[in-house]
């Protein structure tokens, strides 16, 4: 058996030896921290040392951090691990790109070491909350259950991320009323700052209507509010 965590673990994927030590020192304060020069040696320290967080750099060599993101989130012994992603590409497509292989946030390079606080800080909680669960959403096919932060649709399983998750649940908890961008952003960043904006959110709800097709109908955008959930 393992020596129990007293401190979250952040488990930092980074190629960069000055970004990854700085970012341990830095992150070292708070938080236990365990350092990856490679996505490789990353996905093996996830698998056995179960880290609270990833810190994930986008371009490294060998396997880019888009291709371990896709196979922490297929390996059920890391998919509920929340991957924030880091990089120096900060375009409209990378960003849906990174977060639609299922990582939960994406920190453009150079960042503010500040945001970038807020953010792990926010995605932590967020999965404290989700394991303290909370109640049952059903709403016609549409299941969502904040004890094990699973959804099913018409019976099937859908894997979504942190921050698809808290989206889904917050409109669909809500069914037939508009939900602004506000709303959506306070109940899934927690009452911190800087951590998902109106562009964001698009870009997740787009993911969640391509992971569930058939939502479409009952998941609408509703031009200059917000959205809506439909029974």
């Amino acid at each position: 058996m393992g020596t129990p965590k007293t401190k979250k673990q952040i488990l930092i994927i980074e190629d960069n030896e000055d970004t990854r030590h700085f970012l341990r020192h830095m992150l070292s304060k708070e938080y236990d921290v365990l350092l990856a020069e490679n996505a490789v040696l990353g996905i093996d320290f996830a698998r056995n040392q179960s880290p609270d967080l990833i810190l994930l750099d986008v371009m490294l060599p060998h396997l880019s951090g888009l291709d371990a993101c896709g196979m922490l989130k297929k390996d059920e012994k890391t998919a509920h691990i929340p991957i924030i992603f880091l990089s120096a590409k900060s375009k409209v497509s990378d960003i849906t790109s990174g977060l639609g292989l299922g990582a939960d946030d994406y920190v453009a390079k150079p960042f503010d070491m500040k945001e970038l606080l807020a953010r792990i800080d926010v995605r932590l909680r967020a999965s404290e909350s989700a394991a303290r669960g909370g109640d049952m959403v059903i709403i016609g096919d549409l299941r969502i259950d904040p004890a094990n932060r699973s959804v099913r649709y018409k019976g099937k399983e859908i894997e979504l991320t942190l921050t698809e998750f808290d989206i889904l649940r917050c409109l669909a908890s809500q069914p037939g009323e508009v939900i602004n961008r506000k709303e959506i952003i306070e109940a899934v960043r927690s009452n911190s700052k800087k951590v998902i904006n109106d562009r964001t959110i698009d870009v997740h709800v787009r993911s969640i209507r391509k992971k569930i097709p058939d939502i479409t109908k009952h998941l609408s955008s509703v031009y200059g509010s917000g959205y809506r959930y439909d029974k």
